[in-house]
């Protein structure tokens, strides 16, 4: 999973240096963080919803904010206010063994799913 916040990395800051970039020339970008977006993926990593720590953000809430954002000229946009207040409060490093912790949950449970034998006759 840490390959796959590496990558998430990369485009933020691909998409940032982007909007400026490229702004001259009118051209709009804007990159939106998900973070808790309510996607297929948190079914498929078998993550305990009751356990999140804030409930998702329905995915077609977080498509509109970003699309405002875009229109509005914004680089980034995090959906839902209570995630950039969440990331504002919370220490980096709380928030990194934190979500390891809940990926490494989610990564041993795809793990298991996939090396279980399957029970056919």
């Amino acid at each position: 999973m840490a390959h796959e916040s590496a990558f998430k990395s990369y485009v933020l800051n691909l998409g940032e240096a982007l909007h400026h970039e490229l702004a001259a020339s009118g051209v709009k970008g804007t990159v939106m963080l998900p973070g808790n977006v309510d996607t297929p993926i948190i079914d498929r990593f078998g993550l305990d919803r009751a356990r999140l720590p804030i409930s998702p953000t329905p995915a077609g809430k977080a498509v509109d904010q970003t699309v405002r954002a875009l229109l509005a000229g914004r680089a980034t946009i995090i959906p839902d206010r209570r995630m950039p207040a969440v990331a504002r409060l919370t220490p980096r490093g709380a928030s990194i063994r934190l979500n390891g912790r809940m990926l490494g949950e989610a990564a041993a449970k795809l793990a298991n799913t996939r090396t279980a034998p399957s029970s056919t006759c």
